[in-house]
């Protein structure tokens, strides 16, 4: 059951850039409702990649037409990417959404990584483009730790809490904060207190060849890919005061995070259930049937899982 108390967080992400590729299928759910699901690939930069996901169904709660199953079908009818057109001719675009998980449960463990969800992307003239992936988040503070790597402090913090979601629904989440910020943070940014936190998205991939001298015959290539993802935060508002209408109760939350375990708790058994179903069909001896992971087939989706 949703919880009505909590309010949903200021959570905005703006990703602009160059169209690498979109993806898309669709899908149906057990009550007949169709829709479609979207990824754009979007580049910001030479070494960076940022990928958003969006679902909508084909029509509203009230049977209208969806504009946002509209928007996204003209994305993939019109819009050129580097994938289907070229580096050159590949639309400008900015997108917004908003920072998520995406969650699920393999051999009993919980799988959870960051993703981008979209809610709507345009095109962008050469005049208004500016290349950037951000984001704009308030968040229910946990803790404040020393970052470390190999053993020793970085200098920068991590910054450790949820964010309160649509529905009522929390996730958790982690920021890393610049060495510039994070003596603030960790002095000021109190476990239960409410904060508003802004910075960059971080997802960094650079791969570089070296040429190993030879006595004779061609020159070795060497290759080094190095690879950064991080939320990276580079400045902040002061945390609320006790008063303040936009302060979490930390009662309420503790609410929500009983009932995201009750939650996770029902996914578990349902993702043991569906292993145990697929375990069973491949008992069936060599040969005929179909693999569960064909393409061919439109993706089933719950009502629950709806943005709406």
């Amino acid at each position: 059951m949703a919880n009505t108390e909590l309010r949903e967080a200021l959570n905005k992400v703006v990703v602009e850039g160059t169209l690498a590729e979109i993806r898309s299928n669709e899908w149906s759910n057990k009550n007949g409702k169709k829709g479609i699901n979207i990824e754009l690939d979007i580049e910001t930069d030479k070494f960076s990649v940022h990928t958003l996901k969006g679902m909508s169904s084909y029509t509203t709660k009230d049977g209208n037409e969806s504009k946002k199953a509209k928007a996204f079908k003209t994305m993939i009818d019109e819009y050129k990417s580097i994938a289907n057109s070229s580096r050159e001719e590949a639309d400008k675009i900015r997108a917004e959404g908003k920072l998520g998980l995406n969650e699920y449960f393999a051999n009993e463990e919980l799988k959870s990584y960051p993703e981008l969800s979209l809610n709507f992307a345009r095109r962008q003239s050469i005049d208004e483009f500016e290349p950037q992936a951000t984001f704009d988040v308030e968040m229910f503070v946990e803790n404040v730790a020393q970052e470390r790597a190999n053993g020793e402090e970085t200098g920068r913090a991590v910054l450790n809490g949820h964010i309160p979601l649509y529905g009522g629904k929390v996730i958790p989440f982690s920021f890393v904060v610049t060495e510039e910020g994070s003596e603030y943070v960790a002095d000021n940014y109190e476990k239960h207190s409410t904060v508003n936190v802004y910075g960059e998205i971080v997802n960094y991939k650079e791969r570089t060849e070296k040429e190993k001298e030879s006595a004779f015959g061609k020159p070795k290539v060497e290759v080094e890919r190095k690879t950064k993802r991080e939320y990276l935060v580079t400045a902040g508002q002061d945390p609320y005061d006790e008063d303040n209408k936009n302060t979490y109760n930390p009662e309420i939350i503790e609410k929500a995070l009983n009932e995201r375990e009750i939650e996770l708790d029902q996914k578990k058994q349902e993702a043991n259930k569906d292993a145990n179903s697929k375990n069973n069909k491949k008992k069936g001896g060599f040969g005929g049937g179909k693999s569960a992971a064909s393409n061919n087939k439109p993706v089933t989706i719950a009502d629950d899982d709806l943005p709406f």
